[in-house]
């Protein structure tokens, strides 16, 4: 690979690398929600995102009914996430 190559190489890998990082939904623990209630997993990088875009991504998993949002949870191990947004923060969603 010449130096040409290898710098777009490597500014693909960069930018794929920043949209791996966006906050996501995931796999909620089942203990987290009970009858008629929703709870909404969130997978994220403290140094990556937010918390109005952890927040803005949770409230799109909740139902309309229930657009508010109570953080109940966060953990960093064992978890549905991957390696580059290990961080999960679980909601419950709340009607007004």
């Amino acid at each position: 690979m010449n130096g040409r190559h290898t710098m777009t190489f490597l500014a693909v890998m960069v930018l794929m690398t920043a949209c791996a990082r966006d906050p996501s939904i995931t796999t909620s623990d089942v203990w987290h929600s009970g009858p008629n209630q929703t709870a909404v997993s969130v997978c994220y990088s403290a140094s990556a995102s937010t918390r109005e875009q952890v927040e803005a991504v949770a409230a799109e998993g909740c139902p309309v009914e229930k657009p508010i949002l109570r953080l109940i949870d966060e953990d960093s191990f064992l978890n549905d996430c991957p390696l580059s947004k290990r961080i999960r923060a679980t909601f419950l969603c709340v009607a007004p």
